[in-house]
Order: structure tokens, then sequence, then C-alpha cells
């Protein structure tokens, strides 16, 4: 029996360093594609508005990306004992930004390149398998928001008791 738990811990860390690898990846292309884009697109002489469009659609897939990698870097460290999986499954430190990353979005809208469309749906689709693995792991959606839980106290909408 313990032979079988020592082989689903090691399936576990496979199948994890294998995600995180592919999360790496794709978060490597995005920045080298934002980086040669982001010249082509102030050369272009686009409008504001199509700016702002883009500059906010940049920030969605680089917030899905950063979640994701912080998710792994989170799992990672519970794999080498860094962490306690009790730590790891705390709003701290559980995937975050549902709300922003999972937004439907108007690829219609804004004059996107073709190029970053894909690295859209992707980063998307890479931020709902996490999302998947982190229920799996920790149980269901953890709804709360640390940053959302501030803002909501700086604006006094949400008094801490």
């Amino acid at each position: 029996m313990q032979k079988d738990l020592d082989e689903e811990a090691l399936l576990d860390s496979r199948f994890l360093e294998k995600s995180y690898q592919e999360a790496m990846a794709l978060t490597q292309a995005v920045a080298s594609y934002l980086e040669g884009e982001h010249e082509q697109i102030r050369n272009h002489g686009l409008t504001a508005d199509t700016e702002v469009y883009y500059a906010s659609e940049s920030m969605r897939v680089s917030t899905c990306l950063m979640q994701v990698m912080s998710w792994f870097l989170v799992q990672k460290g519970v794999a080498t004992g860094e962490i306690t999986k009790e730590q790891a499954g705390s709003s701290k430190f559980r995937l975050g930004a549902g709300d922003i990353c999972l937004a439907r979005v108007d690829t219609s809208k804004g004059n996107l390149p073709k190029q970053f469309i894909i690295f859209l749906h992707k980063a998307q689709n890479l931020y709902r398998q996490v999302a998947r693995m982190d229920r799996m792991v920790y149980g269901g959606q953890d709804t709360a928001n640390p940053v959302h839980e501030m803002f909501n106290r700086i604006q006094g909408q949400d008094k801490p008791e």
C-alpha cells in the first residue's frame, strides 16, 4: 500500500512538473510576443480606444499567466516541504482573479491581432485547467480574494470584525 501512495505522489509530481513546464513555455511565448508586438502597435498609429483595449486585454493575459505560475510555484513549495498543503490551501495562496481571467472577451472589438487572440484563449484555457486542479487538491472554489477584500475595506464596504 505504501508503494501505491509513493507511485501516486510520483505521478502527481510528474504531472505537476509537465503542467508547470507547459505554463512556463506559454508565459515565455506571450512575453516575447508582447514585447515585439508593443513596438508594432505603437508604430501603426492606432486610435487611443484601440490602444487602451489592447492594453487592457494584454493585462488580462498577463494576470491569467501570473496567477497560474504563482499557483504552480506554491505547489512546488508543497512538494519540497517549504509550505504545508494546509497553508497552500488558504485564500492567500489559492488561484485568484477568476473574474478577470475568465471574463468573456469580445475578440471582434478593438481589432486585436490574431496571434494575440490565440494567446488570450490559451491563457484562459490554462487558467481553467489550473482552476480544476486547484479545486481537486483543495476542494470547492475559494471565492475570497484578498485584493477584493482589501479594496472593500478601503471603501468601507466590508469592515473587519
